[in-house]
């Protein structure tokens, strides 16, 4: 897969500050809350690689955990750091790095790694790093786009790939490979969004649609879009792995 260089800092341009926590239903997030929540277990501390607007931070940092939000972007950090503030959280902090080349200095209980391994040039030494800096039992979560989805093999991702920077996707198999040949056991998998959600995050003009698939509504398009996976594939992969 080809892409062309992103510039982090203008693609976060329309990052705004965040005034709100998101819920745990939000249409966009519902599915990686669930089962990050399913394995947060005694964690105390965690860390969101490739954090963004730190929406997933400002959540859990929202829950009491201590969360360390890295991203490549100045821009996004800035914003993040301002919503912190704004949301009077003081147990969140982001910070500018560039991972995997970047790592942090401590260690910690749970790493978020979501929408982040396909921007990276080498995913055998971000998989490495982060098991350098997990604690003994500590857990990690991955979610990429897939081989398998519909819109992709039918070359409709295509543009949107290039776009956003994506070097590559996976299959299953590949993505549990990478994780146990760097020390992990992989404790649980998903196959998730189908192509009526995966049109709505790739399609510009549809994605405009997101922002009002709230409440029940959201409920609804993700009963019916869960539908579809088993006939049209899945669009994106969950992985949760634990350190040996």
């Amino acid at each position: 897969m080809t892409n062309k260089i992103i510039d982090y800092d203008e693609f976060h341009n329309t990052t705004s500050v965040q005034t709100k926590i998101i819920r745990n239903n939000n249409f966009t997030y519902k599915t990686i809350l669930k089962i990050i929540d399913n394995y947060l277990g005694l964690s105390k501390n965690i860390l969101d690689i490739g954090s963004g607007a730190g929406s997933l931070c400002l959540y859990y940092a929202n829950k009491g955990y201590k969360v360390l939000g890295l991203d490549i972007s100045e821009k996004a950090v800035e914003n993040a750091t301002q919503s912190a503030r704004y949301l009077k959280l003081t147990n969140v902090k982001f910070t500018k790095m560039n991972f995997p080349e970047e790592i942090p200095n401590e260690k910690f209980d749970f790493i978020i790694l979501t929408e982040v391994i396909e921007h990276l040039k080498d995913d055998n030494l971000a998989i490495k790093k982060i098991f350098s800096i997990l604690n003994s039992k500590g857990m990690l979560v991955i979610s990429t786009p897939s081989q398998n989805a519909p819109l992709y093999r039918l070359g409709l991702a295509k543009e949107f790939d290039m776009k956003v920077g994506h070097l590559r996707r996976y299959t299953v198999k590949e993505l549990k490979s990478l994780c146990l040949k760097n020390g992990f056991e992989v404790v649980y998998i998903k196959k998730t969004e189908g192509i009526i959600r995966n049109y709505l995050f790739i399609n510009s003009f549809a994605g405009k649609l997101v922002r009002f698939i709230k409440f029940f509504i959201s409920d609804i398009v993700m009963f019916i879009d869960n539908l579809t996976i088993p006939f049209s594939g899945e669009s994106n992969i969950i992985i949760v792995a634990r350190k040996r």
